[in-house]
C-alpha cells in the first residue's frame, strides 16, 4: 500500500518535528507499506533542497560527518536539516503550497495520514488548514488520523461544527494527547489515545542511526534542550548550576530555536554552558552520552525515555503553550511523574535514584502494542473487535 502523509517536517531548529516524520515513514515502512511525506508548504516558502535531487556538494557532506562539537560556535547549516531530509525522508515529487494545488492535483496514495505532530493546532478557521484533515484526494482513498496534536485544551465552540464535519471523512481517528480524544468525543467522533511515532521505535533503533555521527564527544556533561522558554520560565535551573558545579558536570546546551533568540538565555541561566548546533544524529548521540537530561521539550523528554538517560523535564506555562498534556500523559503511563522538576526538587536524591528501565520497558511496550494495533487496523481496514481495546 501506497500512504501519503501530511505532518511538519520544514523546520530548520526543531529536532522533534524532524524526528516524529523520520519515525512515521520508518514504522509504516517495517509494515510493509511505502510511505511518504507530501511537500505541503504550509505558508512557508519550499526551498530547492527539499527536491529529490542530490543538490548538496560532496565538500558539504564530509563538513557534515566530520564537523566536531565546538564550543560556543557554530550555525544553523551545522545542523544539516535539509541533507537529513534529503538522505531519509521520502518526499513527494510534486511540491505544494496551498490547498487548492492538492485538490487539483492530489498525490497518489493508496492511504492518506496525518500526523504526528501539531497538524491539528492548525485552526479550522484559515482557509489552507483543512490540508491537515485531508480534505483533498478522492473520497476512496482510506483517511487515517495517527497521533495529530490539538495543543488545546478544548477545541473553540464556534469552529466544532467545522471540525465535526472534517472529522467525518476518517476512517481511523487517534490523537497524542487524552484532551484530543476528549475533543473529539465532543463533536460526537470516537478517537483514541496513541503514543507519538517516535516512540513506536525502540531506543537501539535510534542508536543505529546515530552511529553515522562522526562526530567527538565531550566527557561528563549534562544534556540541556530546551525550545520557546523565557528567562523566568526555567526557576530550577540555579538547582542544577549548584549540582553541576560539584559534580564537575559541564552543561551542554542545544541551539534550539532560529535567530540565537535562547542563546542569551541559556547565558543568563549558566554562564558556562557550551552552545551547539548538533545534526540529527550528533544530537540523538549527546542524549545517549550524557550523565542526565534537562528539557523543556517533549521529544527532549522521549528521547531521554527510548535511550534509558535519567532526565529532568521542566513544564512550560500554560499561559504560553497550551502542549503540557503530551508530556504528563505518556508520564502517567510510564510511572515518571517524578521527573517533572520544580524549583523544589532534590537533584542529587533524583539522580541517586535509578530509574527502573526493565519496568518501564514493559509498561511501554503495552502502549507501542496498543498503538501499533490501532495503525495496522486502521491501514487494513478492519474493524477492530471490543475486547482487543481491554486485552491487546
Amino acid at each position: 500500500m501506497n500512504v501519503a502523509i501530511t505532518t511538519f517536517f520544514q523546520s530548520q531548529t526543531n529536532y522533534g518535528q524532524l524526528l516524529q516524520a523520520f519515525a512515521m515513514q520508518q514504522v509504516l515502512m517495517k509494515l510493509g507499506h511505502y510511505a511518504y511525506t507530501i511537500r505541503y508548504g504550509f505558508h512557508e516558502q519550499l526551498k530547492p533542497v527539499f527536491a529529490k535531487e542530490k543538490t548538496s556538494s560532496d565538500f558539504c557532506r564530509l563538513l557534515c560527518n566530520q564537523k566536531k562539537l565546538s564550543a560556543g560556535v557554530g550555525t544553523e547549516a551545522d545542523r544539516c536539516f535539509d541533507r537529513f531530509r534529503r538522505d531519509h525522508l521520502n518526499l513527494s515529487d510534486s511540491a505544494y503550497n496551498t490547498l487548492d494545488e492538492l485538490r487539483s492535483f492530489p498525490p497518489a496514495a493508496d492511504c492518506y495520514l496525518t500526523g504526528s505532530d501539531q497538524v491539528w493546532a492548525q485552526l479550522l478557521s484559515q482557509r489552507n488548514n483543512p490540508t491537515f484533515f485531508l480534505d483533498f484526494g478522492k473520497k476512496n482513498v482510506r483517511r487515517i488520523a495517527y497521533a495529530p496534536s490539538f495543543s488545546l485544551s478544548s477545541y473553540p465552540n464556534e469552529l466544532n461544527p467545522l471540525l465535526k464535519k472534517h472529522l467525518k471523512r476518517f476512517y481511523a481517528i487517534s490523537t497524542r494527547e487524552k484532551t484530543g480524544v476528549e475533543i473529539c468525543r465532543k463533536v460526537g467522533h470516537k478517537a483514541e489515545w496513541v503514543v507519538d511515532p517516535t516512540m513506536l521505535l525502540d531506543g537501539p533503533y535510534y542508536r543505529r542511526l546515530a552511529a553515522e555521527s562522526r562526530t567527538v564527544l565531550p566527557e561528563n556533561y549534562a544534556f540541556v534542550y530546551h525550545v520557546n522558554i523565557e528567562k523566568q520560565d526555567l526557576p530550577c535551573w540555579p538547582l542544577f548550576r549548584m549540582y553541576n558545579s560539584k559534580s564537575g558536570i559541564k552543561n551542554i546546551a542545544v541551539h534550539a530555536n532560529g535567530e540565537g533568540k535562547d542563546r542569551e538565555v541559556v547565558e543568563f541561566l549558566s554562564s558556562d554552558a557550551t552552545y551547539m548546533y548538533p545534526t540529527i544524529q550528533d544530537w540523538i548521540r549527546l542524549i545517549d552520552g550524557s550523565r542526565y537530561v534537562l528539557t523543556t521539550s517533549f521529544h527532549g523528554m522521549v528521547f531521554a525515555i527510548l535511550l534509558h538517560k535519567p532526565f529532568f523535564v521542566s513544564l512550560r506555562p500554560e499561559s504560553m503553550f497550551a502542549g503540557n498534556d503530551r508530556v504528563t500523559d505518556i508520564l502517567s503511563e510510564l510511572g515518571l511523574t517524578d521527573h517533572i522538576v520544580t524549583s523544589s526538587t532534590d537533584v542529587d536524591a533524583m539522580l541517586l535514584q535509578p530509574i527502573d528501565w526493565d519496568a518501564v520497558d514493559r509498561k511501554l511496550e503495552v502502549l507501542r502494542s496498543r498503538s501499533m494495533d490501532y495503525l495496522e487496523q486502521g491501514l487494513s481496514g478492519k474493524k477492530r473487535h471490543w475486547w482487543n481495546m481491554f486485552f491487546s
